[in-house]
């Protein structure tokens, strides 16, 4: 994936697109501007004021999509999708691995039976739950403002839906095996192409406490949140 350091305006856009329903209203003044990635990460409450978001309420959630645009951009958080992704890869491995393991067997009948064995689509069920983890990770600000990550979590959906499509049909074991071992492949390679590009090193950033002063607000229009005491 691409730094976000290095975004255009355009893709800035692209990623505000993917913000909750309450923010399309801003997308328009994010483009107005031509904001890029770089001035995106550095985004504060008073650019946010000056470009028009002026609830209280709007601008934390903006925030609060850049703080997870910086962690994913400076290596903060990749290391839980990373491990999602091992896993999903591990699942893959293994499925693979048992069927080259069983198809050497002398006792193997895939050729001559319709029906799989347990142990088998117990590795598919597995193998869909590892994949179900990661696209509920891909599924929520800020993946699903990133095109790259967006192309994935498509492909994995759909490679979900031919194992499930596979195992279901009435056919021999062996061509069964066979449908299964071609999205294992693609789902590999998925899988090793993710990991690559989730690699940038993590680097520091200075903490520091904000003050904000919320502004008068007029009758009926409201902060944009709701404030509870506990």
């Amino acid at each position: 994936m691409e730094p976000v350091t290095k975004w255009s305006p355009k893709q800035v856009v692209d990623w505000t697109r993917g913000l909750d329903d309450c923010l399309q209203q801003y997308v328009h003044k994010f483009e107005r501007e031509k904001i890029n990635g770089e001035q995106l990460l550095q985004i504060s409450h008073q650019d946010l004021e000056e470009l028009g978001v002026t609830r209280i309420g709007h601008q934390e959630l903006v925030l609060e999509a850049v703080d997870l645009l910086c962690a994913l951009n400076y290596g903060l958080e990749t290391d839980n999708m990373k491990n999602l992704v091992l896993k999903l890869r591990a699942s893959s491995h293994n499925l693979q691995n048992y069927i080259s393991s069983r198809r050497k067997s002398p006792a193997y009948d895939g050729n001559t039976s319709h029906k799989p064995p347990n142990e088998f689509l117990t590795s598919v069920v597995e193998l869909i739950g590892a994949a179900k983890a990661l696209l509920a990770w891909l599924d929520r600000a800020p993946f699903t403002g990133i095109t790259d990550f967006s192309v994935t979590k498509n492909k994995i959906i759909q490679l979900c839906l031919d194992l499930t499509t596979t195992v279901q049909k009435d056919c021999l074991v062996a061509e069964m095996e066979d449908k299964v071992l071609t999205v294992v492949k693609v789902l590999n390679g998925i899988c090793d192409k993710t990991i690559r590009s989730t690699t940038d090193p993590v680097m520091s950033q200075c903490a520091c406490l904000e003050e904000v002063h919320l502004p008068n607000v007029k009758p009926g229009e409201g902060l944009g949140m709701y404030i509870k005491s506990t």
